[in-house]
């Protein structure tokens, strides 16, 4: 590759280009490493019934349920994309969803589906 110059005070000096390919090189394997870690940390199913145990533990003082009966009594579904996942629950009319990257999972929004009554008139 052909250098450049550089001029330094009164003298110019030649600087050789053959460092690129390196640096190169050490930035592809950079990136290789964070979305290697990226695809290791996705956060799994058990990881979230374990948040979701968690969170329904906090609302309702007194319960104690388990990650197993959380997963009996309710819906779920469980998306693993590369470097994410997504998960929502529905036990009921309630549904809750949380996604999730780097092992750590965020809570996302939680829905109240009410059953509208029919006005019965007479």
């Amino acid at each position: 590759m052909q250098g450049y110059l550089k001029k330094i005070g009164n003298s110019t000096t030649k600087f050789d280009n053959s460092c690129f390919p390196f640096m190169l090189r050490k930035l592809l394997l950079l990136l290789f490493s964070i979305l290697t870690i990226a695809v290791l940390l996705v956060p799994s199913r058990s990881d979230y019934f374990q948040r979701l145990k968690y969170d329904f533990g906090e609302v309702h003082q007194s319960s104690s349920l388990n990650a197993q009966l959380l997963m009996e009594m309710g819906n779920y579904t469980y998306q693993n994309r590369l470097i994410f996942s997504q998960f929502e629950y529905k036990f009921g009319n309630i549904s809750v969803s949380y996604y999730g990257f780097f092992n750590i999972i965020i809570f996302k929004k939680s829905k109240i589906k009410r059953a509208i009554s029919p006005n019965i008139t007479v």
